[in-house]
């Protein structure tokens, strides 16, 4: 198999992963809670993030695949710093989203072997492992703007304003921890707001530099 056969299959066995896994993550929740767990999973930042990683893989997939198809001198027609963009900011956020539960849910979850179900150990560690090995093994051919770290922002800004405005419509979070009417009020919430923030802001920061260091070594190396 080909190298470029190989970052195809990669790509696309990650989006298949990350989507099979949802869908029975979603199955589980409807059939053991109902309609109301599984709207809470797919609002929370574990399915989002994870759904914003198969959309992503699976475009970068058949990126890949197009440039293949076409010959060597037409490969340069075919966008690709685009997708580079957007496999950054997706493998951003599965990292942001990774160290966000392993901290506050880790040490409880990983304690007791009866909490830890495949679909979770999935989610929120092995398809972020699988990603940021397919960024190592895959990086983009030309250096991303480090600029572009202010568009893994996007995602748990756009995020953090759903969940206030579904929280104070309904009175319902899907974590408890930003509930204002629990006992840290609302500068715990605020405190939590402003560390998942940077959390997501420093994956972004370790991924964009990360890639810049890689190009510049394989770069030396000619």
């Amino acid at each position: 198999m080909t190298s470029s056969w190989v970052v195809v299959v990669v790509r696309w066995a990650i989006a298949a992963l990350g989507a099979g896994t949802l869908i029975d993550a979603i199955l589980v929740a409807q059939t053991a809670s109902g309609t109301a767990a599984t709207v809470d999973f797919l609002s929370s930042v574990t399915a989002q993030s994870n759904i914003i990683s198969v959309v992503v893989f699976a475009l970068a997939g058949a990126t890949a695949l197009r440039r293949r198809a076409v010959t060597r001198g037409d490969r340069r027609a075919v966008p690709r710093r685009g997708v580079d963009l957007l496999r950054a900011v997706a493998v951003a956020t599965l990292v942001g989203m990774s160290v966000l539960f392993l901290f506050i849910y880790g040490p409880t979850v990983f304690a007791d072997p009866a909490q830890v179900n495949t679909a979770s150990l999935l989610l929120h560690v092995v398809i972020p492992v699988l990603a940021v090995v397919e960024w190592l093994v895959f990086p983009p051919e030309q250096r991303l703007d480090v600029r572009g770290i202010l568009l893994v922002l996007v995602f748990p800004i756009v995020w953090f304003a759903f969940t206030f405005i579904r929280g104070a419509a309904t009175g319902h979070y899907v974590y408890e921890f930003l509930d204002p009417a629990n006992a840290a009020g609302v500068q715990g919430v605020l405190a939590m707001t402003v560390l998942i923030v940077m959390i997501f802001f420093l994956a972004g920061v370790v991924v964009f530099l990360v890639q810049r260091s890689q190009r510049v070594r394989r770069s030396g190396l000619g």
